[in-house]
């Protein structure tokens, strides 16, 4: 591939422009701003329920118990919902602006990382990558523990560069504070500390580094942020170590196929940014098309350059030599936390020629592209309701609405506390209801953040879909709330165009409350 030819600015001049008219930082922020308005609103319009999964109810009936951790994973996330929502009302519009932000948070830090490597279009368009790429968009805006280690993941690496060159002591300490934010999201953000903890040893730059006190401030502040639940874990036996050795079937086999599963989702993920990459491909003799010579050949004569080495790739590889040596089952959504690497390198396989003569290529596409996805979004609609997958079509929010009316008829007080034997109907009920009762998810023993005399002094309600979940509801409803005061069935028309059934038929089981609080007027 031929070396890029490289002009004076007054050169290209009519041809582009040589920096951003105002600067980069605008363009940046315009970008991110557009991004948060566009994806928050698209999302909205596009999806009945919030996610999937349940995951974003979940995330708020933990966080409001601020717990130091949960049955499945450690507390960070859910503590960022609920203080999120002591601000913003309790709608999907809201919960999506929060999932935007996050990601507006982690790109706004990649691009302070980006600096060091890229010119100031090749920046512009590694930001405009964000909009295309699925980690960094589609899979980002369910947010969870995956999506939530994100601006940390950045933070931490954009303070551990800042110590490398600056070595202070304050960048230290806050790139073990990030390290250690990133773990109380999630743990396999220990594959970060890892990378960090690789590159100072291996890098004949750093390595002077050990033997001062930035490596060792960076640890305790680590330490420091992760003790509190480090405690929690060894109090609970483990419970949140044991659910992750859980999943998957333990076997080598499994985790071969899963690692297999994962980098092609890691290719596959990338290509929305590797074709925006390709906009700037020019046919002409004597210039690169993709400067991968100078740009990603370059990385390794820089202790920069090798650190984005180690946390982006190296990260890729550890993740995946881990999960092998412990016959873990590794999940494609996991790549995410990986992404914010990767608009870097592809803005840096641009030529910088090539970046200035087409600057309007990665803005036009971001253009483009939320155009077909306005255009798009009362299909996706109408295909997810229709297809009526997992939790994308039971009235959840209705329900809340209806059993927390019922509730105030029949008791006067306030509804404390939701269960039953599906923890996103429970959890939903804590996320719609303006009383906002704390969810049982299963029983007691995994929800202790709620106790049997919790129960009978405030009350309690219980559901159950009918019929599905009748077999065992009235024997369920009443181990758990102790006794049954009344029942109540509830039927709720499906959305309209949606799948599945054409109502949803609920029974709810009331305990009344000892000494019965004021209902709430929201």
């Amino acid at each position: 591939m031929a070396e890029p030819r490289t002009e004076p600015v007054s050169a290209i001049g009519a041809r582009g422009l040589s920096s951003p008219p105002g600067g980069v930082s605008l363009w940046v922020l315009v970008l991110l701003a557009v991004y948060v308005g566009f994806w928050t609103i698209q999302r909205d319009f596009a999806q009945y329920n919030l996610d999937r999964h349940g995951d974003m109810v979940e995330n708020f009936a933990w966080g409001i118990t601020w717990q130091l951790g949960y049955q499945k994973h450690p507390p960070l996330f859910g503590w960022i919902t609920a203080l999120w929502f002591e601000i913003f009302p309790r709608t999907n519009a809201a919960y999506y602006l929060l999932s935007t932000v996050n990601m507006a948070v982690t790109a706004w830090a990649m691009w302070l990382v980006s600096r060091r490597f890229l010119t100031e279009w090749q920046q512009v368009i590694a930001v405009a990558m964000v909009f295309v790429l699925p980690p960094l968009s589609f899979h980002a805006l369910d947010y969870n523990a995956n999506a939530g280690m994100m601006p940390f993941w950045t933070l931490a690496f954009l303070f551990y560069l800042r110590t490398i060159e600056k070595q202070r002591l304050l960048d230290a300490g806050l790139t073990g504070l990030f390290c250690g934010l990133a773990m109380l999201a999630k743990y396999h953000s220990l594959v970060l500390a890892a990378a960090l903890a690789a590159h100072m040893i291996w890098d004949r730059e750093t390595r002077p580094l050990l033997k001062t006190a930035l490596p060792w401030a960076a640890t305790a502040v680590g330490a420091l942020v992760v003790a509190p639940h480090a405690w929690w874990v060894v109090q609970s036996g483990f419970r949140t170590v044991t659910y992750a050795a859980e999943q998957g079937d333990g076997t080598f086999t499994s985790a071969v196929g899963s690692a297999a599963d994962f980098f092609v989702a890691f290719l596959l993920y990338s290509l929305p940014g590797v074709i925006v990459a390709l906009l700037y491909w020019r046919k002409r003799s004597g210039r690169a098309i993709i400067s991968m010579p100078e740009g990603w050949r370059g990385l390794p004569a820089t202790v920069q350059g090798r650190a984005l080495l180690f946390i982006g790739p190296g990260s890729l590889v550890l993740t995946i030599v881990f999960a092998l040596v412990l016959s873990a089952q590794l999940s494609s959504l996991w790549v995410i936390p990986f992404f914010f690497t990767v608009p870097i390198l592809l803005a840096l396989a641009v030529a910088p020629g090539n970046a200035v003569h087409i600057w309007y290529a990665a803005p036009a596409a971001v253009i483009v592209f939320c155009a077909a996805m306005a255009a798009a979004t009362p299909w996706l609609r109408g295909d997810l309701l229709e297809r009526a997958t997992s939790n994308t079509v039971e009235p959840v929010a209705e329900l809340a609405g209806m059993v927390q009316e019922r509730w105030h008829e029949e008791t006067g007080s306030r509804l404390a506390i939701a269960a039953s034997p599906v923890d996103f109907l429970a959890n939903s009920l804590s996320f719609y209801a303006s009383d906002t009762p704390y969810a049982v998810e299963g029983n007691l023993e995994t929800s202790p953040w709620v106790a049997q005399a919790d129960i009978e002094r405030q009350g309690a309600v219980f559901i159950c879909r009918a019929p599905s979940d009748a077999s065992g509801c009235d024997a369920a409803a009443a181990g758990l709330l102790g006794r049954v005061d009344s029942t109540a069935e509830l039927t709720i028309p499906a959305v309209e165009g949606a799948g599945g059934p054409s109502r949803w038929v609920y029974t709810v089981f009331f305990r009344y409350p000892e000494t019965p609080a004021p209902a709430s007027e929201g």
